[in-house]
């Protein structure tokens, strides 16, 4: 026969003369029907490989085959035209991309098994696209010129296999020679996963290979799965796989195929493959799902019970569907009212289910697909209290080692039944962790659970006393609970890793804590947490937990706990600026070591409340109280607690003036804080010190103090400290008229403080960023930030910080030209400073008031008040408002006419202003020269 004829009209010719049809030729060769039909119509160019089981099907002799083989090579205009290369197309397997090969309509209907898609599918924008770029990838096939392969892994019911079949939807026009699907069954209820022989034999079976023809062997029946697919432009969605091994023999093995495989299990043996982890929805995503489900109209837009909602189905694609389900069936539930059943966690896995969705279900096929020592493991998390958990909290739960704890969390990870965001540390889905604590609580009382759950909170018990050593400012009275030591702990080596642990560990240690039923745990629990809480905050978490500790002591009638409880408790309420109840709670742990005989606890009481006495402006009585605990200290030869009371004697002193006794004390105290290696007292000594340097004029030691203070600080992350430093930092900035940069230190001390609910912190900053802006002109800011500051004094009762910022008050009210308002302010705050002692504090006073005497009754009532400020600033109590006192002195004299007396009082400014180093030097000198042009 002519061997002009194209190979559809050659294949057409042969099967007539053999007297057979279509579906016999299929029957004898192992080609499809389908296929068949559409070689002999010529709108694809043929597979040699189907040629010749075709050949040898019919039986065709050696010049015939030939012929066959000869028509098959060359190129019909129908299959020209099908694939829309021209003349000029490759002739490579694959060489056409996905864009330049539309398939033909009917050849893409010829195997499509895909489920149907659906019209609820929503977001998943970047996701879907990638899987769409990797369809236009397929024809060249990977970067090492294999198949491309998509892995979709996560968890179960996060949408994994809706995605891989609303993509492989899109992609259906990009794979002309079929879609195949199949259900590998990994995760079905009752359903063993599908062997790979079994998959081989569905999918063969799918391409038309007769069941006769389809090989036995494993290997042999992969490999003719590899034929069949070799050259073609088919797509394979392998859904709900189990493991590498049962997809590995379902890939085809050259280029042009497009593989997606989903799978609840991360396939990390697909080296080639690329992986796209799916996590849950977003907020927007979800309640775009809620509605579609849901149905139009049944949810309002805005409904504010849509976020909880969401949040209590965890953002999980199938939660969220059932739940839409439940409101599009049952038009009498509100969304408030499935919010509220969904709020009881014991009842909210039950209630996410319908008449044939399951999430617990789902759950469950996960965890039984688990190997024994994962399951054990999974189980035991469950028992965890807090939020997340490490490695070293999975050994102690399974009394392993950690080695085999890392590898069984992380087999975990890989079966997204646990999740990481930080290197280290896991964590479950919420509601995954829902069915974690379920299956730890299931059953029978268990002895072995039991133990488990006492191993962790011996562990976190146990290096949470190891961290609080390393934290602690204040030496603790009475003996620690002591709790067998851990198999596997991280070791305290130093303060950072402590800080680091506590910081990883808070949400479990408070949890323990609280859940409890042994008051002992919780008592020691919240003591070895007491220095961190006060360090970082939350402080409203700190009073919770301390006080449930006060209370638990109390009841089992532990004297020791709960006076170090009450302790505890009023160093936060202090912190919180709440000084009046902080005064009472250490009044009573006073009372409580006074009656137990306990020197130590008695001494470390004296000090609160003596701290707590400074608070509110009783200097005389804070000092009395320091002395007397400094005495038990040093009869106790507790040198940490001696430095503590001397660090408070000299803060007492330098608030009643008395700097050379302030700086004996603090320079003792600094000296004890360094020798006993305690960093955090050693900065808090520096800053106190820097005050009184501040006080006396030396400028640059304070800046020099403060400089070290905030490095320490900063050193062991204290916020709260770095806050005290750089207000003072402020302050001193504000002497030396570098107002931006004092600004700065303020307005950073003020954030701190906020985020702390610091009350007394956040007063003092504004009080002081208020001077600043008094000082560069804007009285309005001013104003309101210092009468904002008086308001938070007035109402925590800091009489003597309110009375100082009254006093800035008035310098506002005086420059805005209220100058009745301005004297009375005055008066008030000179009175209280006259009350306590402070000849300091009464001398700045008593120089705004002159300056404002001199505006209302002239340069000689002016006069008398600087005499009097510079008498109370005299003696080096305070040579900078002498300074200011001498100055205003020389502006009264001058305005009187008396320039000779002006020049001599301005003189004496200008020495101390230089000595002091003060930024009123120039200006005072350049006045000076003014007056007596030979003085400059």
């Amino acid at each position: 026969m002519s061997v002009a004829g194209s190979f559809g009209a050659l294949l057409r010719e042969h099967r007539l003369r053999a007297g057979w049809t279509q579906e016999e030729l299929a029957e004898r060769s192992g080609v499809s029907p389908h296929a068949i039909s559409v070689l002999e119509t010529g709108r694809r160019q043929p597979r040699l490989s189907s040629v010749a089981w075709l050949a040898t099907a019919l039986g065709l002799d050696a010049a015939d085959r030939e012929e066959l083989l000869a028509a098959a090579t060359r190129r019909s205009p129908a299959a020209a035209a099908g694939t829309g290369t021209g003349t000029g197309a490759a002739t490579t397997p694959g060489a056409a991309t996905a864009k330049s090969r539309p398939a033909s309509p009917a050849s893409a209907d010829l195997l499509c098994q895909l489920p149907s898609d659906t019209r609820l599918f929503t977001g998943r924008t970047a996701e879907l696209d990638r899987l769409l770029a990797l369809a236009e990838a397929a024809p060249g096939g990977s970067d090492a010129g294999m198949v491309v392969i998509s892995a979709i892994d996560g968890m179960g019911g996060v949408g994994k296999s809706a995605l891989a079949v609303h993509a492989a939807h899109r992609m259906r026009g990009s794979f002309p020679d079929g879609q195949l699907f199949i259900d590998l069954h990994g995760h079905t209820a009752g359903l063993a996963p599908v062997t790979a022989d079994d998959a081989l034999e569905r999918l063969l079976h799918s391409l038309g290979v007769p069941p006769q023809s389809i090989p036995q062997d494993l290997g042999a029946r992969a490999a003719f799965y590899r034929e069949r697919l070799a050259d073609s432009r088919t797509l394979i969605v392998l859904d709900n796989a189990v493991s590498t091994a049962q997809v590995r023999p379902l890939l085809p093995g050259t280029p042009g195929c497009l593989v997606v495989v989903t799978s609840r299990r991360r396939l990390t043996g697909l080296d080639d493959a690329h992986t796209l982890a799916l996590d849950t929805l977003g907020p927007a995503e979800a309640a775009a799902l809620l509605h579609k489900v849901a149905g139009p109209g049944r949810i309002p837009a805005e409904d504010p019970a849509i976020g909880e909602l969401i949040a209590l189905c965890g953002h999980l694609p199938l939660a969220v569907r059932i739940a839409a389900a439940r409101l599009r069936h049952r038009r009498a539930l509100r969304i408030e009212d499935l919010v509220e059943q969904l709020r009881d966690e014991h009842d909210r896995l039950d209630r996410l289910s319908d008449e044939d969705r399951d999430l617990a279900a789902v759950f469950e096929t996960s965890f039984t697909a688990l190997p024994e020592a994962e399951q054990h493991l999974f189980e035991r998390l469950g028992l965890v209290p807090g939020p997340d958990f490490d490695a070293y909290a999975a050994a102690n739960l399974i009394g392993g080692d950690l080695r085999t704890a890392e590898h069984l969390l992380e087999s975990l990870l890989d079966h997204h039944l646990v999740q990481q965001h930080t290197a280290g540390r896991y964590h479950f889905h919420d509601l995954v962790g829902l069915y974690a604590r379920t299956r730890a609580g299931a059953g029978d009382r268990d002895p072995e659970r039991e133990a488990a759950s006492e191993r962790l909170l011996d562990y976190f018990e146990h290096t949470a006393r190891e961290a609080y050593l390393h934290l602690v400012q204040h030496s603790r009275p009475g003996a620690a609970r002591t709790v067998p030591a851990p198999a596997v702990a991280p070791r305290m080596s130093d303060r950072a890793r402590a800080l680091a642990w506590m910081r990883a560990e808070r949400g479990n240690l408070q949890a323990a804590a609280a859940r409890t039923p042994v008051p002992g745990r919780a008592i020691a629990l919240s003591a070895a947490l007491a220095p961190f809480l006060l360090q970082e905050g939350p402080w409203q978490q700190a009073i919770e937990l301390h006080g449930a500790a006060a209370a638990a002591a109390r009841e089992a009638g532990d004297r020791h706990g709960e006076a170090g409880a009450l302790t505890d408790l009023g160093r936060v309420r202090h912190a919180l600026g709440e000084i009046t109840d902080a005064g009472e709670l250490h009044e009573r742990a006073l009372a409580i070591h006074q009656e137990l005989g306990d020197r130590h606890g008695e001494a470390g009481a004296l000090e609160e409340v003596g701290r707590c006495r400074y608070m509110i402006g009783e200097f005389r009585t804070a000092l009395g109280l320091h002395e007397r605990a400094l005495a038990i200290h040093q009869e106790l030869g507790d040198r940490l607690g001696e430095a503590s009371a001397l660090w408070g004697i000299g803060r007492a002193h330098n608030a009643c003036g008395e700097y050379p006794a302030a700086s004996d004390a603090l320079e003792r105290a600094l000296a004890a804080f360094v020798a006993v290696g305690k960093r955090l007292g050693e900065a808090n000594a520096c800053w106190d010190l820097s005050r009184v340097r501040h006080a006396t004029g030396d400028l640059a030691a304070a800046g020099e103090l403060l400089e070290h203070a905030l490095a320490i600080m900063e050193e062991l992350g204290n916020r709260h400290g770095a806050a005290n430093i750089l207000w003072s930092l402020g302050q001193l900035r504000i002497t030396t008229a570098t107002y931006p940069t004092a600004s700065d230190a303020l307005e950073r001390a003020l954030a701190i403080y906020l985020d702390l609910g610091k009350r007394d912190g956040e007063a003092y900053s504004l009080k002081d960023l208020g001077r600043v802006r008094l000082e560069t002109g804007d009285i309005a800011a001013a104003t309101e930030l210092l009468e904002r500051a008086v308001a938070i004094f007035r109402e925590d009762g800091l009489r003597y910080s309110e009375l100082n910022a009254v006093h800035h008050l008035g310098r506002a009210r005086h420059a805005g030209g209220e100058t009745a308002a301005a004297a009375a302010l005055f008066e008030q705050a000179r009175a209280f400073n006259r009350d306590i002692g402070d000849r300091a504090g009464e001398a700045e006073v008593v120089v705004s008031t002159a300056a404002l005497a001199v505006d209302t009754d002239g340069p000689l009532a002016g006069l008398a008040l600087y005499r009097e400020a510079r008498q109370l600033a005299g003696d080096d109590t305070s040579p900078l408002n002498e300074a200011r006192a001498l100055e205003g002195a020389a502006r009264c004299l001058e305005l009187t006419g008396d320039r000779a007396a002006a020049a001599a009082e301005l003189r004496q400014a200008v020495d101390l202003y230089r000595r002091l180093g003060a930024a009123e030097a120039e200006p005072a000198a350049a006045r000076l020269a003014l007056l007596e042009p030979d003085a400059g």
